[in-house]
């Protein structure tokens, strides 16, 4: 269990974080197959995700054997229709239930992502995240990638607290930043369903002050940490 308290503002990383992003893929792959196989849309889905589970390139498989190079599904359209589709994905109750009650507590909350601006875009409408997020920041939009500094010293000029928390998953990129400004960095722990596996050796400057198994770990305090309680 790691402790929360009222005087942080807590930013969050999204993918495989707030969501898993395999379900991203999994929703982009039925959009795909719905628009190339239309009545076989299924049993395509079901192809493709074998493909994925071989270690394949899925969207060259796609193009190149199962669409024997059809000119009207090039390679190029089949990656715009990944990255531009509307996803299918939602928020886990303990998600939800953590977001609530930071909200409640008055926590500032935002996302700081990498990533293309329509793609993280349609991700954080179907999640909804923007009826917690007081600010989001996405890399293609403010112009920055982890491990730069810069989109988190954005967050520190606009919310209003002296303390920071960021809650990741990726040692290689996450908290280098984050420490080095002295927020508290918190990450999840991949459950075996990260799309992106974590390097089971790192160094220092990369690990994270905190780790837990699930968002369901974090209890949120509704007072700072160097005050009794009454």
């Amino acid at each position: 269990m790691v402790r929360i308290y009222n005087n942080e503002a807590v930013v969050f990383d999204l993918d495989d974080l707030l969501y898993k992003e395999f379900e991203f893929m999994r929703s982009a792959f039925w959009e795909i197959a719905q628009t190339v196989a239309h009545k076989d849309a299924k049993k395509l889905l079901r192809m493709m995700l074998a493909q994925y589970f071989s270690g394949n390139a899925v969207l060259t498989w796609l193009q190149q054997v199962y669409l024997k190079n059809n000119s009207e599904y090039s390679l190029d359209f089949l990656i715009t229709l990944y990255r531009n589709h509307k996803p299918s994905i939602s928020l886990n109750a303990q998600t939800r239930d953590l977001l609530d009650t930071l909200k409640r507590n008055g926590n500032r909350i935002g996302v700081l992502t990498d990533g293309r601006s329509i793609t993280q875009r349609n991700k954080i409408d179907a999640l909804g995240l923007e009826q917690w997020a007081d600010m989001i920041s996405i890399s293609e939009e403010c112009g920055y990638e982890k491990p730069s500094e810069k989109p988190f010293m954005t967050f520190q000029r606009t919310f209003d607290c002296n303390k920071f928390v960021y809650v990741a998953d990726n040692y290689a990129k996450d908290f280098i930043a984050p420490k080095k400004l002295g927020w508290r960095t918190i990450a999840v722990l991949d459950n075996g369903l990260n799309i992106h596996s974590k390097a089971p050796y790192i160094e220092c400057e990369y690990m994270a002050d905190e780790k837990i198994n699930d968002l369901s770990e974090i209890v949120v305090m509704p007072f700072p940490d160097n005050k009794e309680i009454e």
